[in-house]
């Protein structure tokens, strides 16, 4: 009961503490590095993207809390992006949250919620596709934790992933991203989000900051 409580209570800080949260990209996408024949918000209000190609902030940002909405159509693959130093080769300089619709799956570092390549969440909350999923995200020096749908799902703390192919746990960090260890990553970087991977779409909205 303990552990739930402090879970809990660790959600509802987050959530509150948004209260003056602001638009990431801009009400219109003013404060967004992108290509407009790739990326557009719809009828209803939802950034989309017609092909795989990112999203990102002009400005790097460091310490923040950030929230949003995502629904995903079947096999949907997309990512949230963190801490990028450069946009022309963000994979291997980028910390990626996954983004997957596999409700009912075992986690792996593939899955919904997980630091792509490097750690699974906990537990797999995904809801099926078709369905809204929200996620918030904090990111507090080296520390980031992940929420997704209410629950407490992923942390992981940069400065002790020292070592460039083995984690913390003893596990292997996926091959592409053995070439930086992540606690050399910087503590501030672009944000941003995946394009259309694959043939199914994702779709966004309420995309807010705090700093």
């Amino acid at each position: 009961m303990k552990k739930i409580v402090l879970t809990l209570c660790a959600c509802f800080a987050l959530c509150a503490s948004c209260y003056a949260a602001e638009a990431l990209f801009g009400d219109k996408l003013e404060k967004a590095d992108y290509d407009p024949a790739v990326w557009s918000i719809n009828e209803n209000g939802e950034l989309a993207a017609a092909r795989d190609a990112a999203i990102w902030t002009k400005e790097k940002i460091g310490d923040c809390k950030i929230s949003f909405e995502y629904k995903m159509s079947p096999k949907a693959n997309a990512g949230f992006l963190i801490k990028c130093s450069d946009k022309g080769n963000w994979i291997p300089n980028t910390i990626e949250i996954q983004l997957l619709e596999d409700a009912g799956q075992t986690p792996t570092y593939h899955n919904n919620a997980a630091f792509y390549g490097y750690q699974a969440p906990m537990k797999n909350v995904s809801k099926p596709a078709g369905e809204w999923n929200k996620m918030e995200v904090e990111c507090k020096g080296s520390v980031i934790k992940v929420w997704l749908n209410g629950e407490f799902v992923n942390q992981i703390d940069t400065k002790q992933w020292t070592d460039k192919k083995i984690s913390p746990n003893g596990t292997e960090i996926e091959g592409k991203f053995q070439g930086k260890a992540l606690a050399d990553a910087d503590l501030e970087g672009y944000i941003g989000f995946q394009g259309l991977h694959g043939k199914t779409s994702v779709f966004y909205r309420n995309i807010k900051i705090c700093k």
